[in-house]
């Protein structure tokens, strides 16, 4: 790992590290200062989350196997949420996607999320709604890992007996997200269930990887549509 990518990597870690506190004290200043949020409990939600949906993007690479290749990942995300009416952090801390079986290569994605909802409506209501939209935005880091048999030598034999195909290398990368969401909320008065469905667009910050063959292979962006569920302790 060279200087230059220490240092763009640390500048994101601060970088993130602000966004993530100043979205902590936005909550508990708009919590002090609506009559709605109990008093010294900024923080009304606080539960798990969960999401099922598609990755797609775009592969660009000097590999003539991956150049231009589009794909979409299927998978899941798992994490955790906190916030209030009007503002909640979701960190996904496991988010496993794999390759459509319309995917010509396998290439498989881990991915976690710190984001932030925005629900806009509730900056001008006093009472939360059944229905919500929210605004999201945050950063994703992702990495793929690219398997097959395409980059072997001409005189290595392909062993078809393998159940998996050989790891060729993997990316690493940092995007910044931005999105769009929908919320219903289900009529619990002191626990929450929330059923969402969302759509994301990222761009890459960040990437880097472990093999010299995919040092000209990146992702130009991605978009995401998820549906899934929140629960917990409502306060």
């Amino acid at each position: 790992m060279n200087v230059h990518f220490k240092n763009q990597r640390n500048r994101v870690i601060v970088a993130l590290i602000i966004f993530l506190f100043t979205g902590i004290y936005s909550c508990t200043v708009q919590a002090q200062s609506r009559s709605y949020f109990l008093p010294g409990k900024p923080v009304k939600y606080l539960g798990l989350t969960a999401s099922f949906g598609i990755r797609s993007f775009r592969i660009n690479s000097s590999i003539p196997e991956l150049s231009h290749l589009p794909v979409e990942e299927d998978g899941g995300s798992l994490g955790l949420v906190a916030g209030n009416e009007i503002i909640r952090a979701r960190v996904y801390v496991a988010g496993f996607y794999y390759t459509a079986s319309s995917v010509p290569r396998t290439i498989d994605l881990f991915e976690s999320e710190a984001l932030f909802n925005l629900y806009p409506v509730q900056i001008f209501s006093k009472q939360p709604h059944a229905f919500g939209v929210y605004i999201i935005a945050g950063i994703s880091r992702d990495v793929l890992k690219f398997y097959g048999n395409y980059m072997r030598k001409d005189n290595q034999a392909v062993n078809y007996s393998d159940y998996r195909e050989p790891y060729l290398g993997k990316l690493r990368q940092l995007n910044a997200t931005a999105g769009i969401g929908v919320e219903y909320r289900l009529p619990f008065e002191f626990d929450f269930v929330h059923l969402f469905a969302e759509a994301k667009y990222g761009t890459p910050i960040q990437s880097i990887t472990d093999k010299d063959a995919f040092k000209d292979t990146s992702i130009k962006a991605f978009t995401s549509v998820s549906l899934g569920v929140g629960f917990g302790m409502y306060r």
